[in-house]
């Protein structure tokens, strides 16, 4: 009995560590399947980004080619269709996820590196206060000047070193419309406004805009579209007309080329060289050309197109007058409400601008009008801002993505021969909810400056 007690003695002490083994051996493949676990979860969302990744790079690339295509290399407008496979709500398939994408002129918004101060201060949000349109202009200007606007003064390197952090103005063109949340008085609502339940955009009247890192106050109603849809950094037209032929700069252009290149009378090419003076002084405007003898408005509807008053390969900052909503047609100078109504209305009947001749069909305007807008408007562009939002099969996850897509002019050769040129991609990157993507509005031909996508 003795030797039996002993017995079950020693194997109750060998069970001991091969229970603690065995908690041991548990607690280690707890540990491990959880590890293991959360590697997979890393390992298919890194699989998911690089697919979301990839589908949006090679939607851009499917947007580039065919603005590319559409447009001539920037000598036209483009009439763009949905991709193939796109279903009713508007997200195509590629590869093993979707996307959606909007396509936008960038004429169609303020140039913010081009406006002027007074001109940027017609925009919703900034009417009521020209201190943040000048704040603006300060924070792009080589100076340390303020800049003033009806008497309201902007900031400069004095006003950012006192915050809390400081930093400094950058005093170069802005880079993104984003990087305008640095300045003065502007603060995420206005910039990208807010949202009720519903998605829709809160008009800033309804709303108290929240404080900035400059502890900006509340800001002026608007219309309702956020700022950051009005805005953009890059903005321009080829010199060309519709067909992409160079336009005729008629401040220097001979009788030979006056009579070859637009079918003028060889008697009224002299009258036009006549009448702009030495070095084409006395003619500031293509509408100018009405000032002189001959140059009637059924002449301009046929060269106004063709004809320029610089030699400029580019017209930068110009606003696109089919694309551009009322609140960028606004802060074209010298514009007011009767002109850029006359052009909503033109468009609302139908009116699609092929070049700029067309403006002179618009018998509502005078010359005055028309000079105020024929050399601040194109009717096509050479930047196009593309959006797209992603996702793939097994996720709920939306993602958003965005870069520039420029058109580029082919090259010619020697011996008069053209290279098409592909499109360059600028400034590709993720898009972030909120600020971001879901602020983002879909425009229309009318009103938005979104192109037949």
């Amino acid at each position: 009995q003795v030797r039996k007690r002993g017995n079950r003695r020693r194997r109750g002490q060998a069970l001991v560590p091969v229970i603690i083994v065995m908690m041991v051996l548990t607690a280690f493949a707890v540990t491990l399947a959880v590890l293991t676990r959360r590697e997979v979860r890393a390992g298919a969302a890194e699989v998911r980004n690089a697919q979301m990744y990839y589908i949006a790079r090679g939607a851009i690339q499917y947007a580039a080619s065919q603005l590319d295509s559409a447009t001539s290399g920037g000598s036209t407008y483009p009439e763009l269709s949905l991709p193939p496979d796109t279903d009713s709500n508007g997200w195509t398939r590629l590869g093993d996820g979707w996307y959606k994408i909007d396509i936008i002129d960038t004429a169609s918004r303020a140039n913010i590196n081009l406006e002027k101060g007074p001109d940027l201060a017609r925009l919703p949000g900034l009417s009521s206060d020209p201190a943040i349109a000048a704040a603006i202009m300060d924070w792009r200007d080589a100076d340390d000047v303020p800049t003033e606007i009806n008497g309201s003064v902007g900031a400069e390197s004095e006003y950012y070193s006192a915050l809390t952090p400081p930093y400094t103005p950058k005093n170069a063109p802005f880079d993104t419309v984003d990087e305008v949340l640095l300045v003065r008085g502007i603060t995420p609502t206005l910039l990208y406004g807010r949202r009720d339940s519903t998605g829709a955009v809160v008009p800033l009247a309804e709303t108290t805009a929240s404080l900035s890192r400059q502890t900006a106050g509340t800001v002026a109603a608007d219309t309702g579209t956020p700022l950051c849809e009005l805005l953009t950094t890059c903005s321009r037209e080829r010199n060309v007309d519709s067909d992409g032929n160079k336009r005729v700069n008629v401040k220097t252009a001979g009788v030979q080329q006056l009579v070859n290149d637009l079918g003028l009378p060889n008697n009224l090419a002299q009258r036009l060289i006549q009448s702009r003076g030495d070095g084409g002084q006395n003619l500031t405007s293509i509408a100018g050309l009405l000032d002189i003898q001959g140059f009637t408005r059924a002449l301009m509807q046929q060269i106004g197109d063709k004809v320029t008053v610089t030699d400029d390969e580019y017209r930068n900052g110009v606003i696109n007058i089919n694309t551009a909503p009322a609140e960028v047609l606004a802060t074209i100078p010298s514009v007011d409400e009767t002109i850029y109504n006359t052009i909503i209305e033109a468009r609302q009947g139908g009116t699609v601008f092929s070049g700029l001749n067309d403006l002179f069909q618009l018998t509502a305007l005078n010359r005055q009008q028309l000079q105020a807008l024929v050399d601040n408007v194109c009717t096509k562009s050479s930047v196009y801002l593309v959006r797209l939002k992603v996702r793939v099969i097994g996720s709920n996850e939306v993602r958003g993505y965005q870069a520039l897509v420029e058109v580029m002019p082919p090259t010619v050769a020697d011996d008069g021969t053209t290279t098409a040129m592909p499109a360059s991609i600028y400034q590709f990157r993720e898009v972030g909810r909120n600020p971001g993507w879901a602020s983002w509005t879909t425009g229309v031909f009318s009103s938005g400056g979104s192109i037949g996508i």
